[in-house]
């Protein structure tokens, strides 16, 4: 039994390095300028405009018999030959959409994949569903939809509900999705913002965000009650009483204090 164990591994060690030497000869072998003019073993080709783009590959070394495919179904492109600088181009069709595009040196079994991105800017939008609330006395859940537009698969959102929480972080399926946030007691108050950042490739670095305020998140209020005197000396004999209760969240965005006096009338000693 150790003798054939021992033959199975031998065996099995010989098929890894077959399988090794055979998978080098489909490596990325050569590279592709991108759509920023920058050589790249995956190349990203990223379309802004919302119209047709059109695409130009060239390699930084000679190729021999070769296939293209562009990845939005059009056929292959075939050659004997691809000498830079030359080149080959392709229009995408205005549509918004992610490609693969694969590039196969046959005659050496070299391949690269790239990218080719159609999309505009995405624009971050918050609304509340029909019948949504916007004022709620804590713990409550309150729903946000995600109304952005221009979304494309590359797209990424970022909820931050104001209250100190780990932000929420979407792909693209959240657009036009609900989104449900319960805020606990003694976290916020009716000055609440919520955030919504959205940004895809054509963003540029440049998120675009919605704010949705005032959330009036009401609380238990502090109850105090202020004097203006502690020790009367006759005849000083009035002491007002004012309610000085912190109040958590006042109607138009006022969470100030709020005084209202009684005199509650004379003391004789």
């Amino acid at each position: 039994m150790y003798i054939k164990a021992k033959h199975l591994l031998i065996s099995f060690s010989l098929f890894l390095a077959f399988f090794a030497i055979n998978n080098e000869s489909n490596a990325q072998c050569f590279q592709v300028y991108d759509g920023f003019g920058n050589l790249q073993a995956t190349p990203y080709f990223i379309g802004c405009s919302g119209s047709d783009y059109t695409i130009f590959v060239q390699t930084d070394i000679a190729l021999g018999s070769y296939i293209i495919n562009w990845g939005d179904g059009s056929a292959n492109a075939t050659g004997t030959s691809l000498t830079p600088p030359a080149y080959l181009q392709h229009t995408y069709t205005a549509v918004v959409d992610t490609f693969i595009i694969t590039i196969t040196d046959v005659s050496t079994g070299c391949t690269t994949t790239g990218v080719v991105v159609l999309e505009e800017p995405v624009n971050a939008s918050i609304q509340i569903p029909l019948g949504g609330v916007t004022q709620v006395c804590a713990p409550h859940p309150i729903d946000f939809i995600n109304s952005s537009t221009n979304v494309s698969p590359t797209t990424t959102f970022t909820w931050d509900f104001g209250d100190g929480t780990a932000p929420l972080v979407f792909g693209p399926a959240n657009s036009w999705q609900t989104v449900t946030h319960t805020y606990q007691k003694n976290t916020v108050s009716c000055e609440t913002v919520v955030t919504l950042t959205a940004e895809n490739y054509c963003s540029s670095g440049n998120p675009t965000v919605a704010l949705f305020q005032p959330l009036m998140v009401y609380d238990v209020d502090t109850a105090v009650i202020a004097a203006s005197a502690t020790f009367l000396c006759y005849p000083d004999t009035v002491v007002h009483f004012s309610n000085a209760t912190l109040k958590n969240c006042l109607p138009e965005g006022n969470n100030q204090q709020r005084y209202e006096y009684w005199n509650l009338g004379d003391y004789w000693g």
